[in-house]
C-alpha cells in the first residue's frame, strides 16, 4: 500500500503575509510593510488558501476584507507568529546570556496586588524580568490569545476555552466618602442610603458595568452619576465633599489610611472574581516558573 502523502502546512512566510494583509486591509500596503513585491505577496496568499482549502479574503470589492475563514484564522495566526518570535528571541537571549522577559497584563485595579511582589521576584530570579502592562480586561484576554502577553491578572468571567484561570481574590464594590461625610461613620452602607447623594464612578472598565447593574437593581438613577476617566479625579471630588464615589475595593488599597472613608455596599456584597490568567498552550520555561511562583505568592 502506498503511504499517504503528508498534509502540507502553512509556512511562516505565508502566515506573515496573511496577517499583514488583514492588518492593513490592503495588498499593496502589506507588501510595502514586508518589503515584498505585490505579486510575490499575492502568490503567498494564494498558496496559503490552497493549503487551507478556503478563501481568506473577499477580493470582490474595492476593499480587502476577511472571509469567515480568514477571521477564524487571524487570531490563531497572530498567536502562532508571536509565539515563534518569542521563542526565537528567547533562544537569542539564552545564546547571548541576556535576561528573559515575562510580560504580564493587569487590569488597573489589580496593580496593588502584584506591584509589592516585584522586589521579591527580582531578588529570587535576577535572570527573568517581569514587564507589567496595565490594560482593560478585553485587551488582556486578546493579548493572552494572540501571544502578546504571557500571563494576566483579570476577571474570571466569560473566558474563552483556551484561557485558564485561578481565582486569587474577591473584589467588592464600595462607596468612598470624605471622612466628614454624614454617612462616613457607618460600618456598612445599603444602596438605598445613597438615594439623594451626588455620585461618581469611573467611565469605563468592568466596575462601570457592575455599578450600572447595581444601580438599576436598587432603583437608583444612573443618568445622574458623574463619570470620570481616572481614580485620582474621582478621589479629589470625594475629598472635597462634592461626590460619593462608587468603585471596587482594590482601587482603594493605595490610598493613605484615613484620607477616605471606604464602606462596603449592600448585603450581600456585589463582587467580582479576580484571577491569575494564562493560555492553555505550553509555556516557555521562564513563563512557567513565573506562573508557578505567582500562583503561590498571590494566594498568601
Amino acid at each position: 500500500m502506498t503511504p499517504e502523502a503528508p498534509h502540507r502546512q502553512p509556512s511562516l512566510r505565508q502566515l506573515r503575509g496573511f496577517v499583514e494583509v488583514a492588518r492593513h486591509a490592503s495588498f499593496s500596503r502589506a507588501a510595502q510593510a514586508l518589503a515584498l513585491s505585490q505579486p510575490a505577496l499575492s502568490s503567498a496568499i494564494r498558496e496559503l488558501e490552497a493549503v487551507l482549502g478556503a478563501p481568506l479574503f473577499d477580493r470582490s470589492t474595492h476593499h480587502v476584507r476577511l472571509t469567515q475563514a480568514g477571521r477564524a484564522l487571524y487570531a490563531q495566526a497572530q498567536w502562532m507568529l508571536n509565539t515563534f518570535d518569542e521563542g526565537a528571541q528567547e533562544l537569542h537571549r539564552l545564546l547571548h546570556a541576556e535576561a528573559a522577559v515575562v510580560r504580564i497584563g493587569c487590569i488597573p485595579s489589580t496593580m496593588p496586588l502584584i506591584a509589592p511582589l516585584l522586589a521579591d521576584w527580582q531578588s529570587a530570579h535576577p535572570d527573568i524580568e517581569l514587564q507589567l502592562r496595565d490594560v482593560l480586561n478585553d485587551e488582556l484576554i486578546s493579548g493572552l490569545q494572540n501571544g502578546a502577553l504571557d500571563l494576566g491578572l483579570g476577571l474570571d468571567f466569560g473566558l474563552p476555552p483556551q484561557i485558564q484561570a485561578q481565582e486569587i481574590a474577591r473584589d467588592e464594590l464600595v462607596a468612598v466618602l470624605a471622612p466628614g461625610h454624614r454617612l462616613a461613620g457607618r460600618p456598612r452602607l445599603h444602596w438605598r442610603d445613597l438615594a439623594g447623594e451626588r455620585l461618581a464612578m469611573l467611565s469605563r472598565g468592568s466596575t462601570h458595568s457592575m455599578i450600572l447593574a447595581a444601580l438599576a437593581q436598587h432603583g437608583l438613577a444612573a443618568d445622574q452619576v458623574h463619570t470620570l476617566h481616572y481614580t485620582d479625579s474621582l478621589y479629589s471630588l470625594v475629598r472635597a465633599g462634592q461626590r460619593v464615589g462608587l468603585i471596587s475595593r482594590l482601587y482603594t488599597l493605595p490610598q493613605r489610611p484615613g484620607s477616605l472613608a471606604v464602606l462596603g455596599l449592600g448585603e450581600p456584597a456585589t463582587e467580582r472574581s479576580i484571577a491569575l490568567l494564562a493560555h492553555t498552550a505550553a509555556q516557555r520555561p521562564p513563563v512557567a516558573r513565573c506562573h508557578a511562583w505567582l500562583r503561590a505568592a498571590l494566594r498568601r
